[in-house]
């Protein structure tokens, strides 16, 4: 299995090629943004299944260590990283030059949540609220935006960052609101007997509100240097991503198989939110990854609108994605790889 597993240090990414790695093989550095979850099955599927050797490449993974992906491409630790697609124009106007390369869902699941026993039935009630976050630099912008399209006349935003899971913060009572992964977190908070009324953002932003949840995001000195190494990294991810479209349940096993210890417990917990998530892994015509200028160009104005971009002239958003390096649609019929 083309695979190398790294230590959370940031000194260094450099490992030594698996037991049984094919030689001659080329590493390709994945920085994951969080731990080991379902988000992930399109990675794992393609190393098991061996889609990186096949156009290869050996996959090195570079483990969550609470490091944004920002911080580990513009200090040269990985190839290609996970990040939330809001923060990419913000990131370039403040000079980082990189881009995303592939989306890693084609649909947007971001939604508000709040207890479900709670008062609030609709986010107009959540001004001046407390929000439990994660320091995302876009959600004030977008979560006033949304309260204003409601109507709120003066919104407000208060937020506290947490450092436990969202939907445990809400059960403890510590926050009224907070924001959730649809298919993941939701489901996940009601397998541990906690249920959530979600407030999905795309409903109240329209086509701003279309951005992929994640996406693979790679530096344009890595995209104009390494362009070949990440057009067959990505070829392998979307044969990966279509595979646990067309067979989660396989690929739930492969992700659980290789994170025994980080999901020991929480197989109940894959299978749920794997078969949730993976049919938003690919559209409608079976592609995976892709992006258009659209996805970017609504939430790039309201970053614009809340004062982000620090009086600068925000990023055109042909400049926040390309989708050259993705690999074409795979022949009529082909579930797996091309």
């Amino acid at each position: 299995m083309p695979v190398a597993i790294l230590g959370s240090t940031l000194t260094s990414v450099v490992a030594a090629p698996p037991v049984g790695a094919s030689p001659g093989l080329q590493p390709l550095r994945i920085a994951l943004d969080f731990t080991a979850n379902v988000n992930y099955l399109g990675i794992y599927a393609a190393i098991q299944n061996g889609y990186f050797a096949r156009e290869g490449v050996r996959a090195v993974i570079v483990p969550y260590a609470g490091t944004p992906a920002e911080t580990l491409l513009e200090s040269g630790q990985t190839d290609l990283g996970l990040t939330y697609p809001p923060d990419i124009p913000a990131y370039r106007a403040s000079g980082l030059k990189y881009r995303a390369v592939a989306a890693l869902t084609q649909t947007n699941t971001v939604a508000l949540a709040v207890l479900a026993s709670s008062p609030y039935t609709s986010p107009a009630q959540l001004s001046g609220k407390l929000y439990g976050g994660f320091g995302v630099q876009s959600d004030p912008a977008i979560i006033t935006t949304i309260f204003a399209k409601l109507g709120v006349e003066h919104p407000s935003f208060r937020q506290v960052t947490l450092n436990a899971t969202a939907y445990q913060a809400l059960a403890a009572k510590r926050v009224a609101y907070t924001s959730v992964f649809g298919g993941i977190d939701d489901v996940t908070a009601e397998l541990q007997g906690v249920k959530l009324r979600t407030f999905p953002i795309s409903r109240y932003l329209g086509a701003a509100g279309s951005f992929p949840d994640d996406a693979y995001v790679a530096t344009d000195h890595e995209i104009a240097t390494k362009g070949d190494l990440l057009r067959r990294g990505l070829a392998a991810l979307a044969a990966g991503y279509r595979y646990a479209a067309a067979n989660p349940a396989a690929a739930e096993r492969i992700l659980l198989a290789d994170n025994r210890t980080a999901l020991a417990h929480d197989a109940r917990i894959v299978q749920a939110t794997g078969d949730a998530t993976a049919p938003t892994f690919v559209n409608a015509a079976g592609q995976w990854g892709q992006m258009s200028a659209a996805d970017f160009a609504g939430i790039t104005q309201i970053l614009a609108k809340a004062g982000l971009f620090k009086g600068k002239a925000p990023p055109p958003a042909t400049a926040d994605f390309t989708d050259a390096l993705l690999a074409p649609l795979p022949p009529p019929g082909t579930s797996g790889p091309p």
